[in-house]
């Protein structure tokens, strides 16, 4: 929070300097910007409403940046609804939860193609001073050119007070330049002033993102035995790289949904899966480059099973297979072509996490009747 106050702070002092040099030197500066009234003007009007444009972006910044710290510092949340960091508050849906790398990558996307969309106005601004001024270095040199043209155009040399008559129509061309030079400085000016304080929205700007980054990758990062329990997977029957990458996705997929991942099994000799638990009774199986006979197999075992050992539980279980390509024909088993259309369907079927003791304690002997019923189902497995 210092970070952000420093550079509210810097713009304050800032923009406070620039208005005591302007009374400073008042007179001075009434007399540049009279040269040309109308033009200087609208360069005086666009730095006044650039300059307000930053201060009000850095103070719609504070609540994102209070939001996002009272968030992950799991402090109370008031019933703020972010903005900037909207694709935040959707993607963990106001639960604490693992966060995957997928799921990390979309959301650092998302954040800081809105940022970027921030800055775009305060850009347009600082150039828009840039080109005022030189609009008016142009229309300046248009004026003095077509002055001196005039000028020539009605000397008579002849006429002994040619020089007289020379000194008072000089004020055209000399307009001209002024305004060409009068504008040049302060369409530079504005674009300055403009540009430093947007420099500053930006340090702002990118603080919330450097936090947003270091936050969601503790919640990355948050299980750090989940590359142990693919160590523990792999040292039970060996896979090759391409299914190893398949069920880590899957694994991150369903940890990113909110669902909590109690276990890594074989199927069979070959078939690695992961056994995901949610609340509501549901369960779900993750494998890679399994064929459907086994698959089918595996839920007759499930279901036969809960059906023997459950009397008032219904427990929805279904089987989630990467490999191959998409099908939803059975519900039980779901098939995906690809990690991004299984997340899309668990983005769809998100997990909510059990809030109350009551439910937290209902939800541990849940875990701990699935647990219990997958050593007696995999044992030879394992």
């Amino acid at each position: 929070m210092k970070k952000f106050h420093r550079n509210l702070n810097i713009m304050s002092i800032f923009t406070a300097a620039v208005l005591v040099l302007a009374i400073l030197f008042w007179r001075i500066f009434m007399n540049i910007a009279s040269s040309n009234v109308f033009l200087n003007g609208i360069i005086v009007g666009t730095t006044i409403f650039g300059v307000l444009l930053c201060f009000v972006e850095m103070f719609r910044l504070l609540p994102e940046y209070k939001w996002m710290h009272a968030y992950f510092e799991g402090r109370k949340l008031s019933n703020f609804v972010p903005r900037l960091l909207h694709p935040v508050s959707m993607a963990l849906n106001n639960k604490h939860s693992n966060v995957s790398m997928t799921q990390l990558t979309e959301i650092i996307d998302l954040t800081s193609a809105r940022i970027e969309d921030e800055r775009d106005s305060i850009r347009y601004v600082t150039n828009t001073l840039i080109l005022l001024g030189l609009l008016g270095t142009f229309w300046g040199l248009i004026i003095t050119i077509g002055g001196f043209a005039s000028l020539l155009n009605g000397l008579d040399f002849n006429n002994p007070a040619v020089l007289m008559n020379m000194q008072m129509r000089m004020a055209v061309p000399l307009s001209g330049m002024a305004t060409a030079f009068t504008s040049s400085l302060l369409g530079l000016a504005g674009s300055l002033i403009v540009g430093f304080l947007g420099l500053q929205l930006q340090f702002a700007q990118n603080t919330i993102l450097k936090d947003l980054t270091d936050f969601l990758s503790r919640y990355t990062l948050k299980k750090p035995e989940t590359e142990d329990k693919m160590s523990e997977l792999i040292d039970v029957a060996p896979v090759n790289e391409n299914t190893y990458t398949k069920i880590s996705d899957i694994y991150d997929s369903l940890t990113g949904a909110g669902y909590d991942v109690i276990d890594l099994i074989r199927l069979d000799s070959r078939t690695p899966a992961v056994v995901a638990l949610g609340t509501d009774e549901r369960l779900f199986l993750g494998v890679a480059n399994a064929n459907s006979d086994l698959l089918s197999d595996v839920l007759k075992r499930f279901e036969l099973c809960f059906a023997d050992t459950l009397e008032d539980i219904q427990i929805d279980i279904r089987i989630l297979a990467l490999g191959g390509s998409d099908s939803y024909s059975d519900d039980k088993i779901v098939h995906f072509a690809s990690i991004e259309s299984m997340n899309k369907y668990l983005r769809r079927n998100q997990n909510i996490a059990p809030e109350t003791k009551s439910e937290m304690a209902d939800f541990d002997a849940y875990k701990e009747y699935i647990q219990t019923t997958i050593k007696y189902l995999f044992k030879p497995n394992k």
